[in-house]
Protein backbone atom coordinates (compact mmCIF):
# COMPACT_ATOMS: atom_id res chain seq x y z
CA UNK A 1 0.00 0.00 0.00
CA UNK A 2 1.37 3.15 -0.97
CA UNK A 3 1.65 5.62 1.98
CA UNK A 4 0.81 9.02 1.79
CA UNK A 5 3.28 11.91 3.65
CA UNK A 6 1.96 14.66 6.19
CA UNK A 7 2.88 17.18 3.44
CA UNK A 8 0.69 16.12 0.19
CA UNK A 9 -2.34 15.31 3.23
CA UNK A 10 -1.81 19.04 4.18
CA UNK A 11 -1.79 20.05 0.90
CA UNK A 12 -5.20 18.03 0.12
CA UNK A 13 -7.16 18.07 2.94
CA UNK A 14 -8.05 21.58 3.48
CA UNK A 15 -9.64 21.17 -0.27
CA UNK A 16 -11.92 18.56 1.23
CA UNK A 17 -12.47 20.01 4.53
CA UNK A 18 -13.55 23.46 2.56
CA UNK A 19 -15.67 21.78 -0.29
CA UNK A 20 -17.35 19.43 1.96
CA UNK A 21 -18.26 22.45 5.04
CA UNK A 22 -19.85 24.19 2.05
CA UNK A 23 -23.34 24.81 3.14
CA UNK A 24 -26.47 23.43 1.50
CA UNK A 25 -29.28 25.54 -0.46
CA UNK A 26 -33.01 25.95 0.77
CA UNK A 27 -35.01 27.17 3.74
CA UNK A 28 -37.05 25.55 6.33
CA UNK A 29 -40.49 27.20 7.30
CA UNK A 30 -39.97 26.10 10.64
CA UNK A 31 -37.00 26.18 13.38
CA UNK A 32 -35.85 25.00 16.15
CA UNK A 33 -36.07 26.67 19.80
CA UNK A 34 -33.04 28.48 21.46
CA UNK A 35 -33.22 30.08 25.05
CA UNK A 36 -30.93 32.02 27.54
CA UNK A 37 -31.90 31.87 30.87
CA UNK A 38 -29.51 33.77 33.41
CA UNK A 39 -30.31 34.05 37.38
CA UNK A 40 -28.03 36.80 39.11
CA UNK A 41 -28.21 36.45 42.87
CA UNK A 42 -24.54 37.14 44.61
CA UNK A 43 -24.46 40.71 44.12
CA UNK A 44 -21.65 41.99 46.88
CA UNK A 45 -24.12 45.00 47.35
CA UNK A 46 -28.46 44.15 47.90
CA UNK A 47 -27.99 40.34 47.23
CA UNK A 48 -31.34 38.71 46.14
CA UNK A 49 -32.94 35.32 47.55
CA UNK A 50 -35.45 34.10 44.19
CA UNK A 51 -33.37 35.02 40.99
CA UNK A 52 -30.87 31.82 40.55
CA UNK A 53 -34.25 29.44 41.44
CA UNK A 54 -36.55 31.33 39.03
CA UNK A 55 -33.63 30.90 36.61
CA UNK A 56 -34.01 27.09 36.96
CA UNK A 57 -37.32 27.29 37.24
CA UNK A 58 -37.61 28.74 33.89
CA UNK A 59 -34.84 26.82 32.50
CA UNK A 60 -37.22 23.59 33.47
CA UNK A 61 -40.13 24.74 32.11
CA UNK A 62 -38.70 26.28 28.48
CA UNK A 63 -36.83 22.32 28.29
CA UNK A 64 -40.34 21.10 28.53
CA UNK A 65 -41.25 23.13 25.76
CA UNK A 66 -39.07 21.98 23.48
CA UNK A 67 -36.41 24.73 23.76
CA UNK A 68 -32.55 23.93 23.75
CA UNK A 69 -31.32 26.19 26.55
CA UNK A 70 -28.23 28.08 28.14
CA UNK A 71 -28.35 28.08 31.66
CA UNK A 72 -25.82 31.03 33.38
CA UNK A 73 -26.12 31.57 36.91
CA UNK A 74 -24.56 34.66 39.02
CA UNK A 75 -23.18 35.72 36.06
CA UNK A 76 -20.31 38.14 35.67
CA UNK A 77 -20.17 40.41 32.87
CA UNK A 78 -17.66 38.76 30.55
CA UNK A 79 -19.63 34.99 31.69
CA UNK A 80 -23.07 37.60 30.31
CA UNK A 81 -20.93 38.40 27.12
CA UNK A 82 -19.89 34.93 26.47
CA UNK A 83 -23.28 33.43 26.87
CA UNK A 84 -24.62 35.49 24.49
CA UNK A 85 -22.49 34.72 22.16
CA UNK A 86 -23.14 31.41 22.41
CA UNK A 87 -26.97 31.64 22.28
CA UNK A 88 -26.78 34.14 19.16
CA UNK A 89 -24.21 31.67 16.97
CA UNK A 90 -27.00 29.10 17.74
CA UNK A 91 -29.61 31.12 16.25
CA UNK A 92 -30.84 30.31 12.82
CA UNK A 93 -33.45 32.33 10.35
CA UNK A 94 -36.27 30.19 11.26
CA UNK A 95 -35.57 30.16 15.16
CA UNK A 96 -37.35 30.97 18.25
CA UNK A 97 -35.07 32.80 20.64
CA UNK A 98 -35.85 33.80 24.26
CA UNK A 99 -34.04 35.33 26.72
CA UNK A 100 -35.09 35.15 30.20
CA UNK A 101 -32.91 37.12 32.54
CA UNK A 102 -33.63 37.12 36.60
CA UNK A 103 -31.54 39.81 38.95
CA UNK A 104 -30.81 43.64 39.06
CA UNK A 105 -31.81 45.79 36.13
CA UNK A 106 -31.14 49.66 35.46
CA UNK A 107 -32.29 52.10 33.22
CA UNK A 108 -29.61 54.54 32.33
CA UNK A 109 -30.70 57.65 30.07
CA UNK A 110 -33.59 55.36 29.06
CA UNK A 111 -31.72 52.49 27.98
CA UNK A 112 -32.46 49.22 30.11
CA UNK A 113 -28.82 47.49 31.70
CA UNK A 114 -28.32 44.39 33.34
CA UNK A 115 -26.57 44.13 36.20
CA UNK A 116 -23.94 41.19 36.65
CA UNK A 117 -22.68 39.51 39.94
CA UNK A 118 -19.14 41.59 39.43
CA UNK A 119 -20.68 45.32 39.02
CA UNK A 120 -18.48 47.59 41.21
CA UNK A 121 -19.95 50.70 42.48
CA UNK A 122 -19.14 53.20 39.51
CA UNK A 123 -18.25 57.10 40.16
CA UNK A 124 -20.89 57.95 37.04
CA UNK A 125 -23.39 56.90 34.29
CA UNK A 126 -20.93 56.80 31.64
CA UNK A 127 -18.83 54.21 34.39
CA UNK A 128 -22.01 52.60 35.26
CA UNK A 129 -22.68 52.18 32.02
CA UNK A 130 -19.40 50.07 30.87
CA UNK A 131 -19.79 47.82 34.14
CA UNK A 132 -23.53 46.48 32.99
CA UNK A 133 -24.68 44.51 30.51
CA UNK A 134 -26.64 46.53 27.36
CA UNK A 135 -29.90 45.21 26.61
CA UNK A 136 -29.58 47.86 23.50
CA UNK A 137 -27.17 45.33 22.17
CA UNK A 138 -28.84 42.07 22.65
CA UNK A 139 -31.87 43.23 20.83
CA UNK A 140 -29.72 44.86 18.06
CA UNK A 141 -28.03 41.65 17.79
CA UNK A 142 -31.15 39.35 17.89
CA UNK A 143 -32.79 42.02 14.65
CA UNK A 144 -33.39 39.58 11.63
CA UNK A 145 -31.20 36.74 13.00
CA UNK A 146 -34.31 34.56 14.24
CA UNK A 147 -37.43 34.26 13.32
CA UNK A 148 -39.21 35.23 16.60
CA UNK A 149 -37.75 37.04 19.73
CA UNK A 150 -39.40 36.72 22.89
CA UNK A 151 -37.32 39.01 26.18
CA UNK A 152 -38.62 38.29 29.55
CA UNK A 153 -37.03 40.53 31.95
CA UNK A 154 -37.80 40.10 36.10
CA UNK A 155 -35.29 42.59 36.71
CA UNK A 156 -37.98 45.18 37.98
CA UNK A 157 -36.53 44.96 41.20
CA UNK A 158 -35.64 48.39 43.46
CA UNK A 159 -31.65 48.37 43.68
CA UNK A 160 -28.57 49.99 44.81
CA UNK A 161 -26.73 50.64 41.53
CA UNK A 162 -29.79 53.03 40.16
CA UNK A 163 -29.68 55.12 44.07
CA UNK A 164 -26.19 55.18 43.76
CA UNK A 165 -26.04 57.11 40.77
CA UNK A 166 -29.64 58.57 41.23
CA UNK A 167 -31.31 57.10 38.30
CA UNK A 168 -34.98 56.44 37.61
CA UNK A 169 -35.81 53.21 39.46
CA UNK A 170 -37.32 50.13 36.96
CA UNK A 171 -36.93 49.65 33.14
CA UNK A 172 -37.97 51.65 30.59
CA UNK A 173 -39.55 50.93 27.32
CA UNK A 174 -37.53 49.09 24.47
CA UNK A 175 -36.95 51.90 21.75
CA UNK A 176 -35.52 49.05 19.32
CA UNK A 177 -36.77 45.87 19.56
CA UNK A 178 -37.52 44.83 16.23
CA UNK A 179 -40.60 43.25 14.58
CA UNK A 180 -41.59 39.84 15.63
CA UNK A 181 -40.48 40.09 18.74
CA UNK A 182 -42.58 40.10 22.52
CA UNK A 183 -40.87 41.70 25.03
CA UNK A 184 -42.69 41.06 29.02
CA UNK A 185 -41.62 42.63 32.33
CA UNK A 186 -42.59 41.33 35.96
CA UNK A 187 -44.00 45.21 36.29
CA UNK A 188 -44.29 48.25 34.48
CA UNK A 189 -42.02 50.37 32.70
CA UNK A 190 -40.51 52.41 35.60
CA UNK A 191 -42.03 50.90 38.55
CA UNK A 192 -40.26 48.33 40.30
CA UNK A 193 -41.46 44.67 42.10
CA UNK A 194 -40.28 43.33 45.65
CA UNK A 195 -38.28 39.88 45.23
CA UNK A 196 -40.99 38.04 46.93
CA UNK A 197 -39.56 37.14 50.31
CA UNK A 198 -41.89 34.72 51.05
CA UNK A 199 -41.67 32.20 48.45
CA UNK A 200 -38.80 30.40 46.64
CA UNK A 201 -39.86 32.21 43.26
CA UNK A 202 -40.63 35.67 42.70
CA UNK A 203 -44.56 35.73 41.95
CA UNK A 204 -43.77 37.00 38.70
CA UNK A 205 -41.60 33.53 37.32
CA UNK A 206 -43.29 31.17 39.48
CA UNK A 207 -46.95 32.52 37.47
CA UNK A 208 -45.07 32.67 34.44
CA UNK A 209 -43.53 28.89 34.72
CA UNK A 210 -47.07 26.81 35.48
CA UNK A 211 -48.83 28.87 32.79
CA UNK A 212 -45.90 28.29 30.18
CA UNK A 213 -46.26 24.19 30.84
CA UNK A 214 -50.32 24.33 30.22
CA UNK A 215 -51.38 23.55 26.89
CA UNK A 216 -53.58 24.94 24.66
CA UNK A 217 -52.13 28.46 25.35
CA UNK A 218 -50.52 31.37 22.95
CA UNK A 219 -47.85 34.11 23.92
CA UNK A 220 -50.51 36.41 24.50
CA UNK A 221 -52.47 33.87 26.50
CA UNK A 222 -49.98 33.26 28.82
CA UNK A 223 -49.62 36.62 29.93
CA UNK A 224 -52.63 37.38 30.07
CA UNK A 225 -52.95 35.13 33.02
CA UNK A 226 -49.68 35.94 34.68
CA UNK A 227 -50.61 39.30 34.42
CA UNK A 228 -54.35 38.48 36.64
CA UNK A 229 -52.37 36.15 39.53
CA UNK A 230 -49.63 38.66 39.76
CA UNK A 231 -52.05 41.62 40.70
CA UNK A 232 -54.29 39.16 42.49
CA UNK A 233 -50.68 38.15 44.69
CA UNK A 234 -49.34 40.90 45.16
CA UNK A 235 -52.43 43.34 46.17
CA UNK A 236 -52.41 45.00 42.86
CA UNK A 237 -49.21 46.41 43.33
CA UNK A 238 -47.18 44.65 40.73
CA UNK A 239 -48.79 44.14 37.28
CA UNK A 240 -46.60 42.50 34.96
CA UNK A 241 -46.10 44.40 31.48
CA UNK A 242 -45.63 43.30 27.73
CA UNK A 243 -45.89 44.75 24.45
CA UNK A 244 -45.83 42.76 20.72
CA UNK A 245 -44.86 42.84 17.31
CA UNK A 246 -45.46 39.25 16.71
CA UNK A 247 -47.86 38.63 13.26
CA UNK A 248 -48.65 35.17 14.22
CA UNK A 249 -49.47 33.26 17.10
CA UNK A 250 -47.07 30.91 19.12
CA UNK A 251 -47.55 28.07 21.42
CA UNK A 252 -45.42 26.58 23.82
CA UNK A 253 -47.54 23.65 23.93
CA UNK A 254 -49.78 23.25 21.14
CA UNK A 255 -53.26 21.95 20.78
CA UNK A 256 -53.46 18.78 20.29
CA UNK A 257 -55.72 18.65 17.49
CA UNK A 258 -52.91 21.64 16.22
CA UNK A 259 -52.42 19.50 13.13
CA UNK A 260 -56.47 20.05 11.85
CA UNK A 261 -56.90 23.88 13.54
CA UNK A 262 -53.69 25.87 13.89
CA UNK A 263 -51.66 24.42 10.84
CA UNK A 264 -53.18 21.88 8.27
CA UNK A 265 -49.48 21.26 6.58
CA UNK A 266 -47.72 20.06 9.78
CA UNK A 267 -45.62 17.41 8.42
CA UNK A 268 -44.90 19.79 5.69
CA UNK A 269 -43.06 21.94 7.84
CA UNK A 270 -41.69 19.06 9.66
CA UNK A 271 -39.94 17.86 7.00
CA UNK A 272 -38.65 21.35 6.19
CA UNK A 273 -37.67 21.65 9.58
CA UNK A 274 -35.92 18.39 9.30
CA UNK A 275 -34.00 19.85 6.56
CA UNK A 276 -33.08 22.72 8.09
CA UNK A 277 -31.03 20.32 10.91
CA UNK A 278 -29.26 18.48 7.95
CA UNK A 279 -28.09 21.85 6.33
CA UNK A 280 -26.39 22.27 10.05
CA UNK A 281 -25.68 18.62 10.50
CA UNK A 282 -27.79 18.16 13.53
CA UNK A 283 -28.30 14.18 12.58
CA UNK A 284 -30.35 13.01 15.96
CA UNK A 285 -33.27 15.93 15.49
CA UNK A 286 -33.33 15.57 11.57
CA UNK A 287 -33.95 11.78 12.07
CA UNK A 288 -36.41 12.55 15.04
CA UNK A 289 -37.96 14.90 13.25
CA UNK A 290 -38.55 12.41 9.87
CA UNK A 291 -39.60 10.03 12.02
CA UNK A 292 -42.39 11.71 13.46
CA UNK A 293 -43.20 12.41 9.67
CA UNK A 294 -43.68 8.84 9.37
CA UNK A 295 -45.49 8.09 12.54
CA UNK A 296 -48.20 10.87 10.78
CA UNK A 297 -48.17 8.65 7.70
CA UNK A 298 -49.09 11.74 5.61
CA UNK A 299 -49.13 9.62 2.32
CA UNK A 300 -48.27 10.39 -1.06
CA UNK A 301 -45.46 11.87 -1.86
CA UNK A 302 -44.49 13.59 1.58
CA UNK A 303 -44.41 10.19 2.84
CA UNK A 304 -42.29 8.79 0.61
CA UNK A 305 -39.60 11.38 0.41
CA UNK A 306 -39.07 11.21 4.37
CA UNK A 307 -39.11 7.01 3.94
CA UNK A 308 -36.04 7.77 1.49
CA UNK A 309 -34.43 10.35 3.43
CA UNK A 310 -34.35 8.39 7.12
CA UNK A 311 -31.89 5.84 5.81
CA UNK A 312 -29.76 8.58 4.32
CA UNK A 313 -29.84 10.63 7.82
CA UNK A 314 -29.02 7.88 10.03
CA UNK A 315 -25.93 6.72 7.77
CA UNK A 316 -24.68 10.64 8.04
CA UNK A 317 -25.11 10.12 11.72
CA UNK A 318 -23.13 6.86 11.84
CA UNK A 319 -20.64 7.91 9.82
CA UNK A 320 -19.81 11.61 11.60
CA UNK A 321 -19.67 9.32 14.91
CA UNK A 322 -17.34 6.84 13.32
CA UNK A 323 -15.29 9.90 12.18
CA UNK A 324 -15.16 11.18 15.28
CA UNK A 325 -13.63 7.98 16.81
CA UNK A 326 -10.71 7.78 14.19
CA UNK A 327 -12.68 5.36 12.15
CA UNK A 328 -12.16 7.22 9.30
CA UNK A 329 -12.64 4.11 6.81
CA UNK A 330 -15.62 2.89 8.30
CA UNK A 331 -16.53 6.82 8.13
CA UNK A 332 -15.73 6.99 4.89
CA UNK A 333 -17.64 3.64 3.67
CA UNK A 334 -21.11 5.40 5.69
CA UNK A 335 -20.60 8.32 3.65
CA UNK A 336 -20.25 6.34 0.28
CA UNK A 337 -23.36 4.11 1.40
CA UNK A 338 -25.35 8.04 2.01
CA UNK A 339 -24.13 8.81 -1.41
CA UNK A 340 -25.73 6.06 -3.02
CA UNK A 341 -29.00 6.58 -1.38
CA UNK A 342 -29.28 10.43 -2.61
CA UNK A 343 -26.19 10.86 -5.38
CA UNK A 344 -26.11 14.64 -5.55
CA UNK A 345 -25.34 14.77 -1.78
CA UNK A 346 -22.08 16.53 -2.40
CA UNK A 347 -21.20 17.37 1.15
CA UNK A 348 -21.27 13.53 2.25
CA UNK A 349 -18.97 12.51 -1.08
CA UNK A 350 -16.77 15.48 -0.35
CA UNK A 351 -16.59 14.05 3.63
CA UNK A 352 -16.21 10.60 2.13
CA UNK A 353 -12.97 11.56 -0.02
CA UNK A 354 -11.81 13.37 3.74
CA UNK A 355 -12.61 9.55 4.93
CA UNK A 356 -10.60 7.71 2.54
CA UNK A 357 -7.71 10.25 2.43
CA UNK A 358 -7.40 9.66 6.08
CA UNK A 359 -7.78 6.33 5.80
CA UNK A 360 -4.96 6.04 2.80
CA UNK A 361 -7.21 4.81 0.35
CA UNK A 362 -6.44 6.36 -2.77
CA UNK A 363 -8.06 4.87 -5.19
CA UNK A 364 -11.35 5.11 -2.89
CA UNK A 365 -11.03 9.03 -2.77
CA UNK A 366 -10.72 9.34 -6.60
CA UNK A 367 -13.60 7.18 -6.88
CA UNK A 368 -15.83 9.59 -4.71
CA UNK A 369 -14.68 12.62 -6.81
CA UNK A 370 -15.36 11.15 -10.31
CA UNK A 371 -19.31 11.03 -9.30
CA UNK A 372 -18.20 14.38 -7.53
CA UNK A 373 -17.45 15.50 -10.71
CA UNK A 374 -20.66 14.07 -12.77
CA UNK A 375 -23.53 14.75 -10.64
CA UNK A 376 -21.72 18.34 -9.00
CA UNK A 377 -22.26 21.78 -9.32
CA UNK A 378 -19.38 24.18 -10.80
CA UNK A 379 -18.19 25.30 -7.99
CA UNK A 380 -17.93 21.23 -6.61
CA UNK A 381 -16.49 20.09 -9.53
CA UNK A 382 -14.02 22.85 -9.41
CA UNK A 383 -12.60 21.79 -6.09
CA UNK A 384 -12.93 17.96 -7.64
CA UNK A 385 -10.69 18.75 -10.34
CA UNK A 386 -7.84 21.09 -7.72
CA UNK A 387 -8.42 17.77 -5.30
CA UNK A 388 -7.40 15.19 -8.76
CA UNK A 389 -4.37 17.79 -9.63
CA UNK A 390 -2.46 17.34 -6.15
CA UNK A 391 -3.58 14.27 -5.93
CA UNK A 392 -1.56 13.18 -9.19
CA UNK A 393 1.58 13.41 -7.71
CA UNK A 394 1.31 10.67 -5.69
CA UNK A 395 -1.66 8.75 -7.87
CA UNK A 396 -0.95 8.28 -11.86
CA UNK A 397 -5.40 7.16 -11.51
CA UNK A 398 -6.16 10.85 -10.21
CA UNK A 399 -4.34 12.62 -13.54
CA UNK A 400 -6.42 10.03 -16.02
CA UNK A 401 -9.38 11.02 -14.54
CA UNK A 402 -8.92 14.92 -15.65
CA UNK A 403 -7.00 13.74 -19.09
CA UNK A 404 -11.25 12.67 -19.53
CA UNK A 405 -12.46 16.24 -19.95
CA UNK A 406 -15.38 17.83 -18.09
CA UNK A 407 -18.56 15.20 -17.76
CA UNK A 408 -21.73 16.03 -19.34
CA UNK A 409 -23.80 17.48 -16.81
CA UNK A 410 -27.12 14.66 -15.40
CA UNK A 411 -30.98 15.91 -16.67
CA UNK A 412 -32.76 18.25 -14.39
CA UNK A 413 -35.21 15.89 -14.25
CA UNK A 414 -32.60 13.51 -12.60
CA UNK A 415 -31.59 16.20 -9.84
CA UNK A 416 -35.10 17.39 -8.91
CA UNK A 417 -36.57 14.14 -8.74
CA UNK A 418 -39.73 14.31 -7.22
CA UNK A 419 -40.22 17.63 -8.89
CA UNK A 420 -43.57 17.76 -11.18
CA UNK A 421 -42.13 19.28 -14.58
CA UNK A 422 -44.82 21.07 -16.89
CA UNK A 423 -47.89 20.79 -14.61
CA UNK A 424 -48.46 23.02 -11.95
CA UNK A 425 -48.87 21.52 -8.50
CA UNK A 426 -51.78 22.84 -7.44
CA UNK A 427 -52.31 21.10 -4.32
CA UNK A 428 -49.23 21.95 -2.62
CA UNK A 429 -49.74 25.21 -3.23
CA UNK A 430 -53.10 25.38 -1.74
CA UNK A 431 -51.65 23.27 1.15
CA UNK A 432 -49.13 25.91 1.43
CA UNK A 433 -52.05 28.75 1.65
CA UNK A 434 -54.03 27.45 3.94
CA UNK A 435 -51.21 27.35 6.62
CA UNK A 436 -49.54 30.80 5.01
CA UNK A 437 -52.16 32.91 3.90
CA UNK A 438 -50.68 35.83 1.13
CA UNK A 439 -51.96 38.69 -0.43
CA UNK A 440 -51.71 37.17 -4.58
CA UNK A 441 -52.79 40.31 -6.34
CA UNK A 442 -49.77 42.29 -4.69
CA UNK A 443 -47.62 38.91 -4.99
CA UNK A 444 -48.72 39.10 -8.93
CA UNK A 445 -48.17 42.37 -9.48
CA UNK A 446 -44.42 42.06 -7.66
CA UNK A 447 -43.16 38.95 -9.54
CA UNK A 448 -44.35 40.30 -12.87
CA UNK A 449 -42.34 43.78 -12.09
CA UNK A 450 -39.56 41.86 -11.42
CA UNK A 451 -39.11 40.11 -14.47
CA UNK A 452 -40.28 42.90 -16.43
CA UNK A 453 -37.18 44.43 -17.97
CA UNK A 454 -37.03 48.38 -17.90
CA UNK A 455 -38.82 49.74 -21.11
CA UNK A 456 -36.10 50.38 -24.40
CA UNK A 457 -35.81 54.45 -24.14
CA UNK A 458 -37.65 56.38 -27.56
CA UNK A 459 -36.16 56.09 -30.45
CA UNK A 460 -35.47 59.86 -31.59
CA UNK A 461 -37.74 61.03 -34.04
CA UNK A 462 -35.91 61.34 -37.16
CA UNK A 463 -35.01 57.36 -36.50
CA UNK A 464 -36.87 55.09 -38.71
CA UNK A 465 -38.44 52.63 -36.03
CA UNK A 466 -36.86 48.89 -36.34
CA UNK A 467 -39.53 46.20 -37.12
CA UNK A 468 -40.43 44.45 -33.98
CA UNK A 469 -39.51 40.54 -33.31
CA UNK A 470 -41.93 38.20 -33.94
CA UNK A 471 -42.55 36.67 -29.87
CA UNK A 472 -42.73 32.79 -30.54
CA UNK A 473 -45.96 31.36 -29.39
CA UNK A 474 -46.25 29.10 -26.45
CA UNK A 475 -46.42 25.26 -27.20
CA UNK A 476 -49.67 23.73 -25.47
CA UNK A 477 -47.51 22.46 -22.23
CA UNK A 478 -46.36 26.23 -22.12
CA UNK A 479 -49.46 27.89 -22.19
CA UNK A 480 -51.22 25.53 -19.23
CA UNK A 481 -48.30 26.57 -17.31
CA UNK A 482 -48.78 30.53 -18.14
CA UNK A 483 -52.45 30.45 -17.06
CA UNK A 484 -51.17 29.41 -13.47
CA UNK A 485 -50.25 32.15 -11.11
CA UNK A 486 -46.57 32.21 -11.10
CA UNK A 487 -45.31 30.32 -14.26
CA UNK A 488 -41.21 29.62 -14.47
CA UNK A 489 -39.30 27.06 -15.66
CA UNK A 490 -35.70 25.65 -14.86
CA UNK A 491 -32.99 25.88 -17.15
CA UNK A 492 -29.47 25.43 -17.51
CA UNK A 493 -27.92 28.42 -16.40
CA UNK A 494 -25.20 30.17 -19.28
CA UNK A 495 -22.54 27.84 -19.79
CA UNK A 496 -22.11 26.38 -16.74
CA UNK A 497 -23.57 23.22 -14.50
CA UNK A 498 -25.55 25.24 -12.51
CA UNK A 499 -29.53 25.82 -13.04
CA UNK A 500 -31.53 28.73 -13.24
CA UNK A 501 -35.32 29.69 -12.53
CA UNK A 502 -36.90 32.20 -15.21
CA UNK A 503 -40.58 32.91 -16.59
CA UNK A 504 -42.16 30.84 -19.43
CA UNK A 505 -41.03 32.69 -22.17
CA UNK A 506 -38.25 34.66 -21.14
CA UNK A 507 -36.59 33.91 -23.59
CA UNK A 508 -38.08 36.27 -25.84
CA UNK A 509 -38.12 39.11 -23.79
CA UNK A 510 -35.42 42.21 -24.63
CA UNK A 511 -32.64 41.41 -22.85
CA UNK A 512 -31.59 43.37 -19.72
CA UNK A 513 -28.79 46.66 -20.14
CA UNK A 514 -25.35 45.16 -19.69
CA UNK A 515 -21.44 45.63 -20.36
CA UNK A 516 -18.34 44.02 -19.98
CA UNK A 517 -14.97 43.01 -17.88
CA UNK A 518 -11.97 42.25 -19.23
CA UNK A 519 -9.72 39.70 -17.06
CA UNK A 520 -6.49 40.33 -17.54
CA UNK A 521 -3.61 38.41 -16.09
CA UNK A 522 -0.77 36.11 -16.55
CA UNK A 523 -1.95 34.07 -19.27
CA UNK A 524 -2.55 30.11 -18.17
CA UNK A 525 -5.28 27.85 -16.41
CA UNK A 526 -6.87 29.70 -13.74
CA UNK A 527 -10.41 29.57 -12.18
CA UNK A 528 -12.22 33.14 -12.40
CA UNK A 529 -15.58 32.71 -9.92
CA UNK A 530 -17.97 35.38 -10.03
CA UNK A 531 -20.61 35.18 -6.79
CA UNK A 532 -19.39 31.59 -6.67
CA UNK A 533 -20.25 30.95 -10.44
CA UNK A 534 -17.33 29.90 -12.74
CA UNK A 535 -17.06 32.71 -15.39
CA UNK A 536 -13.60 31.82 -16.63
CA UNK A 537 -10.88 28.91 -17.06
CA UNK A 538 -8.18 30.81 -18.92
CA UNK A 539 -7.19 34.16 -18.61
CA UNK A 540 -6.95 36.88 -20.63
CA UNK A 541 -11.06 36.36 -21.24
CA UNK A 542 -13.66 39.16 -21.45
CA UNK A 543 -16.88 38.39 -20.45
CA UNK A 544 -20.51 40.17 -21.18
CA UNK A 545 -22.30 40.91 -18.06
CA UNK A 546 -25.61 41.80 -17.09
CA UNK A 547 -25.25 45.74 -15.14
CA UNK A 548 -24.83 45.10 -11.67
CA UNK A 549 -22.22 44.59 -8.78
CA UNK A 550 -20.13 41.21 -8.22
CA UNK A 551 -17.60 39.42 -6.82
CA UNK A 552 -15.02 37.81 -8.35
CA UNK A 553 -12.37 35.31 -6.88
CA UNK A 554 -9.39 33.97 -8.69
CA UNK A 555 -8.39 30.32 -7.73
CA UNK A 556 -5.74 28.42 -8.39
CA UNK A 557 -4.76 25.01 -7.73
CA UNK A 558 -7.04 25.76 -4.25
CA UNK A 559 -5.64 28.84 -3.31
CA UNK A 560 -7.84 32.15 -3.58
CA UNK A 561 -5.23 34.53 -5.12
CA UNK A 562 -7.59 37.59 -5.24
CA UNK A 563 -10.74 38.57 -4.15
CA UNK A 564 -12.36 41.98 -5.61
CA UNK A 565 -15.64 43.40 -6.20
CA UNK A 566 -16.49 45.45 -9.36
CA UNK A 567 -19.55 47.04 -11.00
CA UNK A 568 -20.38 45.94 -14.51
CA UNK A 569 -21.75 50.01 -15.93
CA UNK A 570 -24.62 49.54 -19.20
CA UNK A 571 -22.27 49.23 -22.04
CA UNK A 572 -18.84 49.92 -20.36
CA UNK A 573 -15.96 47.48 -19.74
CA UNK A 574 -14.71 46.72 -16.37
CA UNK A 575 -10.90 45.84 -15.98
CA UNK A 576 -10.41 42.94 -13.51
CA UNK A 577 -6.29 42.60 -12.98
CA UNK A 578 -4.68 39.15 -11.57
CA UNK A 579 -1.04 38.71 -9.50
CA UNK A 580 0.57 35.75 -8.98
CA UNK A 581 1.50 35.79 -5.07
CA UNK A 582 5.02 35.07 -4.67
Amino acid sequence: MRRIGSSFLRAVLPLALLAASAPAVGRAQEGKRVALVVGNNTYPMAPLRNAVNDARLMDQALRSAGFRTILVENASKSALEEAAAEFLQQLGPDDTALFFYAGHGVQIENENFLVPVDFAAASSVIQAKFRCFSMAQLLDALKNRPRRTIIILDACRSNPVAQSQSLEAGLAQPQNAGKESYIAYSTGPGQVAADNPNGRDSWFTEALADLIGQKDLTLEDVFTRVRSRVGSETGGKQTPWSISSLSSKFYFHPPANADSEVDPSMAEKWMGEARLREQRQDWAEAIGLVEQVLRKKPGGTLEAMAAHKLPYLKARSEAEARYEASDFAAAAALDRQALEIDPFALDAAFQGVNGYLLADRLPDAIGLLQQIRSRGTTASLESANAMLKALAEAEPAAGKVLETGIPQPPPVEEVMSGTRFHVPDFDAGARYLLSTPVDLARWGKEVTAALTPPAPPPAPASASPEPAEPVAALSEAELKVAQAFLHVEIVPSEDTRDIAIRRIGGANRAPAESGSIQILGPKGEMAVLMNDRALARQVPANVSLPVGKYEFRTVEAGRVLSRETVEITAGGTSMLTIRRQP
